[in-house]
């Protein structure tokens, strides 16, 4: 009866850091993505990107906040090209692109623009490439140099990922089991219990910082 009662605060406390989590990404991405249109009506479009590429880094699948995020920095990619300002541009897709690469998983985000900044990117970059290249490769050559070369896949760590996995659920079970059976409401601290724990929540904090260090 109490192991039930145990595993059913467990559970519950799971839930709960669950429901919180997912709330406290939607709003930040929310927050980032009004920053983002702020900066953006006040034609500072460089601290407009790094905004929007916040937002997109709070995702959410199903969520519109990436979505609408990813099309506004597109919108100012293309507007720095129908300026000529390719360096700007670049930069501007790099972020956009990076900002879905930061967010996957076991499937990749955002494949939709990932593919449209290929295309520009490997474009752009045949077109400043070096001179005497130039001249001894033809422009859509080099253009499908570059894009083979961003299309290729570089999966992340599966062991990192797997460490990651098991190292936050680890130190995440291991605080809320310290404060069921460490603490009392009576006599405070139970020794035992709470020497396991805090050593097992250190052991499994180490295993997750490990993971991300390797993903």
């Amino acid at each position: 009866m109490k192991t039930k009662i145990i595993a059913a605060n467990v559970l519950v406390g799971f839930t709960i850091l669950f429901f919180l989590t997912v709330l406290k990404i939607y709003f930040n991405g929310k927050e980032e993505l009004s920053n983002g249109d702020e900066f953006s009506q006040n034609k500072n479009l460089i601290q407009a990107v790094v905004h929007y590429e916040r937002a997109i880094q709070w995702h959410i699948p199903g969520s519109e906040t990436a979505a609408l995020a990813a099309e506004k920095i597109w919108n100012i990619t293309l507007s720095y090209e129908s300026k000529n300002l390719i360096e700007e541009a670049l930069k501007s897709c790099r972020l956009l692109r990076g900002a879905f690469y930061s967010t996957r998983s076991i499937w990749t985000p955002g494949e939709k623009w990932i593919k449209l900044c290929n295309e520009k990117m490997a474009h752009w970059m045949a077109g400043k490439s070096d001179p005497i290249k130039k001249s001894e490769i033809s422009f859509e050559s080099r253009k499908n140099n570059f894009l083979e070369k961003l299309q290729a896949e570089r999966s992340p760590s599966t062991m990192g990922s797997i460490l990651t996995e098991i190292g936050f659920f680890g130190w995440v079970t291991c605080a809320v089991l310290f404060l069921l059976k460490a603490v009392t409401p009576t006599a405070g601290l139970n020794p035992r219990p709470a020497i396991i724990f805090s050593t097992a929540f250190l052991l499994f904090y180490g295993i997750w910082i490990l993971g991300m260090f390797k993903v």
